[in-house]
């Protein structure tokens, strides 16, 4: 081959040009009216996720079998995925672009394979020695407060965690069952993240009681709240202290402690949420006849609906649009329960339809343990004298958990009543966050607002319609024999399945289409990325087009 020729116009072609020249001299982008440029987006579950994990990143490298760096990237806003995976109430699927067109990517299941990877393979954990000057005081060891400690032993900030019970996890390792949240599951991660950095932890110390916040403030040079809630609400009844009638989490409680519980032949779960569905399942397991009871419907109950379902599964029975009225005793005992029957009402400040009574109308149910499972609440001892506090739990500012004191926040269900744990998370992350930046005197970042596609933007043609890979599970008959953790997990060519079948809607996952197609070569291929010239690109949109993903946009020549 000879020296590359190359020609300014036409006029300086000769006759057989094709035989020794390319096009590059015929630069066709005059021809344009509109402009194709890569504009990567956020995927929608990304949007959906409390915690902002990045998952579209993740499921592309569990892709790639890049494992290590998948873990990593989960734990740049999540550290502990082993968690979440198995329990979080996963919005991120509800907003998944594939349940559009068959299912949605079993988000959760990938998330817990990969934190488990994580907890197998410890050297993954880096450690971060102290390197800034600041101390701060976390109050707590639930997720909120273990996100919290986290996020800033990774930025280099001494940390103090104060627990009140003799070992740490809150309503990890207290109020969630272990055939949801096995306790070695819980007490891995605990170990994982004290390890990660300058952590140390002072347990069973009250913080309003064994010591002061004033007492704290002088030591730290801030403090974040992370208490939780872990007290339950009662009824409000005549006839309810006495025997027969427990706390719902205190049920949980002895359970998850190891003791021998036993409610008798018939108990009943006054409540709708999270909780009222891990104290009916947990007695399930002891033999008990169990009946939930709710004031609502089941279209308004706040638990998490794979709960229902698994509740249902088990054996559970539930009425619905009834409240205790009144406890009834024989020689002491607990013998049976009134009801009154409700209706729905007007929408109330939740925006869910108000129980109102039925005049007259109420009903009876033997009963042998009556669980209380109508909401938890904080103690505040101690606390509500500095901060301000309202309906019993912390009043916050902002987004970050900025209290009515200067050097103090606050995060979690004590914030914002009960909630999720990957709301925790996120709570502990963003108050980690603020006070790096109190610290640092760095500005606020910026906040864009994210765009997204949809169904509509995805080239379909490219992907086969699959189903979603379900998790492993034992069946219901061994799980009532005990607490064994019910669902196994993704073996791994299930797991690679499931990330194969992610759109990875908006955000380029270089399948070489637009560089494939262009008519006028005008898409240029980088190492990991691509560009587009203009001197050759006349606007065709066949890039667009055949982007599965929908990662490039146009815009109008000139604007």
């Amino acid at each position: 081959m000879g020296e590359k020729i190359t020609f300014k116009s036409y006029k300086e072609m000769p006759i057989n040009a094709m035989s020794i020249a390319d096009m590059t001299w015929n630069l066709t982008g005059s021809w344009r009216n509109i402009r194709p440029y890569y504009d990567f987006k956020m995927s929608p579950c990304r949007l959906g996720c409390p915690a902002m994990e990045d998952i579209q990143r993740y499921i592309f490298l569990v892709t790639e079998k890049r494992y290590e760096e998948a873990w990593g990237a989960i734990i740049e806003n999540n550290p502990m995925p082993a968690v979440t995976g198995r329990v979080c109430f996963h919005p991120c699927m509800d907003k998944c672009t594939r349940k559009d067109f068959d299912q949605a990517i079993n988000i959760p299941a990938i998330e817990r394979s990969l934190g488990d990877m994580g907890l197998e393979n410890r050297d993954w954990m880096k450690k971060v020695d102290a390197s800034k000057k600041e101390k701060v005081a976390v109050v707590g060891s639930g997720p909120a407060g273990l996100s919290c400690a986290f996020y800033l032993a990774r930025m280099g900030y001494q940390v103090a965690m104060f627990e009140s019970e003799k070992a740490l996890g809150g309503i990890l390792r207290w109020g969630i069952p272990e055939y949801r949240l096995p306790n070695d599951v819980v007490d891995r991660v605990i170990s994982q993240i004290l390890g990660s950095g300058p952590i140390t932890v002072r347990a069973e110390t009250t913080v309003g009681r064994d010591i002061g916040l004033d007492e704290l403030e002088k030591e730290y040079d801030a403090i974040f709240l992370g208490l939780g809630l872990m007290k339950s609400r009662s009824l409000g009844i005549e006839g309810e202290k006495g025997k027969g009638i427990e706390p719902g989490l205190e049920f949980l409680k002895k359970v998850n402690s190891g003791e021998t519980v036993s409610p008798g032949k018939r108990a009943v779960v006054v409540g709708g949420g999270n909780t009222a569905m891990d104290v009916a399942r947990c007695a399930r397991r002891t033999g008990s006849d169990v009946t939930v009871v709710y004031r609502r419907t089941m279209n308004e109950m706040p638990a998490i609906k794979d709960e229902i379902e698994e509740a249902e599964k088990e054996g559970v029975h539930f009425h619905f649009l009834a409240a205790p009225k009144e406890v009834v005793r024989s020689g002491g005992k607990l013998a049976k329960v009134v009801f009154q029957e409700m209706e729905l009402g007007e929408p109330d400040e939740s925006g869910r339809r108000r129980p109102v009574p039925v005049e007259g109308r109420t009903f009876e149910l033997e009963v042998d343990t009556l669980f209380t499972a109508i909401g938890e609440q904080a103690d505040l001892t101690g606390i509500e004298k500095k901060v301000e506090c309202e309906w019993n739990m912390i009043k916050t500012t902002g987004e970050a958990g900025e209290t009515s004191s200067a050097r103090i926040f606050a995060g979690g269900d004590v914030v914002t009543g009960a909630a999720s744990v990957v709301d925790a998370v996120a709570a502990g992350r963003k108050a980690a966050g603020k006070l790096d930046r109190i610290f640092t005197s760095a500005d606020e970042p910026a906040v864009e607002e994210p765009k997204t596609v949809g169904i509509e933007e995805i080239n379909t043609a490219y992907f086969h319609q699959t189903k979603r890979t379900l998790v492993p599970r034992i069946p219901v008959e061994e799980a009532l024999k005990g607490y064994l953790e019910i669902n196994s997990g993704f073996l791994p060519e299930q797991l690679e399945a499931e990330a194969d079948r992610c759109f990875s809607c908006g955000v380029c996952n270089f399948c070489d289409n637009c560089w494939m197609y262009c008519p006028d070569v005008a898409i240029v291929r980088l190492e990991d990325s691509y560009e587009v010239n203009y001197d050759f690109c006349k606007g065709c949109l066949v890039c667009v087009v055949e982007c599965p993903r929908g990662c490039i946009s146009t815009r109008e020549e000139g604007k």
